[in-house]
């Protein structure tokens, strides 16, 4: 379950931006989580306002992700992630991240100021930062407002707060997906880091996103070693 905040991962793709985003202030993302066909959780991303940060315009989005059931009481989860991204291109200016996975648990605050090309992390440590960072769930959104082309490869950078990772993503076709919320047309888009898959534990995953107006992620499926992990999309409002 800890791999459910990495799943919606969403890497950078050469095409023009659509002038207006296929999304709105208040948008709700509602997915099922299950392993191996058992139910698990669920997990959200909203878009919850529009904020300056740096006198820069961004989106405000949120993810949430929890255990239900029996998963809940095995491992609980309560993931919490605000981040702010770039009104025009996507790429991050601010993220606070609340992790609570079993006994696990952290806290953790990055600013980007790209005008001193720097990253500030939990309000005291200073790092260099030379190049735009595109958060995974930046670039989710980004995602959302390009055109996807069959083959096309490109790369983005992504500071993780301690150092610089490069991604890679691959869209590798496409396939009709029916689901709870319709049957959708969708292009399958494959992540990559360092030539591998983009988890450490060399899951092949693969990513859902459907060629309607609003280029919704309907589904993200991971496979492991001791099985399978996939979420759904099952409620839009």
């Amino acid at each position: 379950m800890k791999t459910i905040r990495k799943i919606i991962i969403f890497i950078f793709l050469f095409s023009a931006v659509k002038p207006n985003p296929p999304f709105n202030i208040n948008e709700k993302l509602e997915f099922s989580v299950n392993f191996n066909s058992i139910p698990v959780g669920k997990a959200e991303l909203n878009v919850n306002s529009q904020e300056l940060i740096n006198n820069k315009q961004t989106y405000l989005v949120s993810f949430l992700a929890n255990t239900e059931g029996l998963a809940d009481r095995l491992f609980k989860i309560r993931d919490s992630i605000q981040l702010w991204i770039d009104e025009k291109e996507f790429y991050t200016h601010k993220v606070n991240k609340i992790i609570n996975e079993g006994l696990y648990k952290k806290k953790s605050k990055i600013t980007f100021n790209y005008d001193e090309s720097i990253a500030v992390i939990n309000d005291n440590e200073k790092i260099k930062l030379p190049f735009r960072s595109w958060d995974p769930f930046s670039m989710f959104y980004y995602l959302r407002t390009i055109s996807l082309i069959n083959e096309n490869i490109l790369s983005f950078d992504y500071f993780n707060g301690k150092k610089k990772i490069k991604y890679k993503l691959i869209v590798s076709g496409k396939e009709e997906i029916k689901s709870k919320i319709g049957s959708f047309n969708c292009y399958i888009v494959k992540p990559f880091h360092q030539g591998k898959s983009l988890l450490k534990n060399e899951g092949d995953m693969k990513i859902w996103i459907s060629d309607s107006e609003k280029r919704l992620p309907i589904r993200i499926q991971i496979k492991m070693k001791f099985g399978s992990m996939k979420l759904d999309l099952i409620s839009i409002n």
